[in-house]
């Protein structure tokens, strides 16, 4: 092998290492039941999510019961390990949308919009 495809080898094996698959698990969530207690922990892979850049939204009336928050605010990836959890006061469809930036990620993000379903 010469020197210039010895270059090339290296660099392709050094972009390929720059990319990250960041993941969040279960890709789907349970279903849910009024008046039932509900807990699904959430589990986001590939990289330590940077806590300013975290958001969820949802679109939950306000009185729903739902939580959404990392499991120990105290660990330093507090935010790689979330719960659902709450006894849901609706039935109906519902959406979860989580936002997450990663360190030493350049542009790198997580962006899922979960279907949260609560049925009687």
């Amino acid at each position: 092998m010469n020197f210039k495809n010895l270059i090339i080898l290296f660099l392709m094996t050094s972009f390929l290492g720059c990319s990250r698959d960041y993941k969040i698990e279960p890709h789907e969530l349970p279903i849910a039941h009024i008046g039932k207690e509900y807990n699904q922990t959430l589990k986001i892979t590939g990289g330590r999510v940077i806590p300013q850049s975290f958001e969820v939204k949802d679109n939950f009336p306000s009185d729903m019961n739902i939580s959404i928050e990392p499991i120990d605010q105290n660990e330093a990836d507090a935010y790689n390990n979330l719960k659902i959890s709450g006894v849901p006061k609706y039935k109906g469809n519902f959406t979860i949308h989580i936002y997450a930036g990663f360190y030493a990620s350049g542009d790198g993000k997580l962006d899922k919009t979960y279907e949260f379903v609560v049925k009687e």
